[in-house]
């Protein structure tokens, strides 16, 4: 089975999905965990507005997951560079940001901001918005592609198993911020757009461990903005 982050909950014929039942079972996945070293393969893509590419990268660099502090609204990631540049970490960086957000989304927004979505008959998926009300100007990280005000909308798309398990199977985030000049990656100073992006999830179960773990899969960043747009795919995958 490919699933992003099982969630076990066997779903009677007919009966709603709450909110609770859904964070009840997802804190399992997203509990502190030890130190995870994992290795990140970075592709960048900057193109211009009318789509032609004017720079692509690709590099190898390191990250250790320290895990989620739910009760303290954070998680913990230490990035490694090894031979690579200052200019590459930071590409590798804003997809970081990306995936452990989005995989806590579900614990740091208010419920009046959150809509579970029923299925719409067998076999569909369940969908949770989170909507918030108002957002600053965009406004990326100095040091990362990634807001410093992460405001917007997210959607979580969960679809049930063979089994009857509920699974998160993507996270895809729009901020709704009103453009602004800031500091974009490979473009400079420049207005900023939009950003947006889509995280996929893997479960691990680390040695000694019963239950296992929320990592990251993959996670695609971009920001457009009046120059042309800056992409970032970061695929992960644990160090042996």
């Amino acid at each position: 089975m490919h699933y992003c982050l099982a969630i076990l909950l066997t779903l009677s014929a007919g009966a709603d999905v709450t909110l609770k039942q859904v964070r009840a079972l997802a804190r399992n996945y997203l509990r502190d965990s030890t130190e995870v070293p994992m290795s990140v393969d970075v592709s960048t893509l900057v193109t211009d507005l009318n789509g032609k590419a004017k720079h692509q990268g690709h590099l190898t660099a390191g990250m250790v997951f320290r895990g989620y502090n739910l009760k303290e609204k954070k998680f913990s990631l230490n990035a490694t560079k090894g031979g690579l540049t200052p200019f590459g970490l930071m590409d590798s960086l804003g997809g970081d940001m990306a995936a452990f957000f989005g995989g806590s989304a579900l614990f740091w927004s208010d419920d009046s901001k959150i809509e579970v979505q029923q299925p719409s008959g067998a076999g569909k998926p369940v969908t949770v918005n989170i909507q918030d009300a108002t957002c600053p100007p965009l406004d990326l990280s100095p040091k990362y592609l990634f807001p410093k005000h992460a405001c917007g909308e997210t959607q979580i798309t969960l679809i049930s198993s063979e089994g009857g398990d509920l699974a998160i199977q993507h996270v895809s985030f729009e901020s709704t911020g009103a453009p602004a000049t800031t500091q974009v990656s490979h473009l400079g100073l420049v207005q900023l757009n939009a950003y947006h992006y889509d995280v996929d999830f893997q479960l691990k179960t680390l040695p000694g461990e019963t239950k296992p773990y929320l990592w990251p899969l993959k996670s695609v960043v971009s920001a457009t903005t009046a120059k042309g747009t800056v992409t970032i795919t970061n695929q992960y995958s644990a160090k042996r």
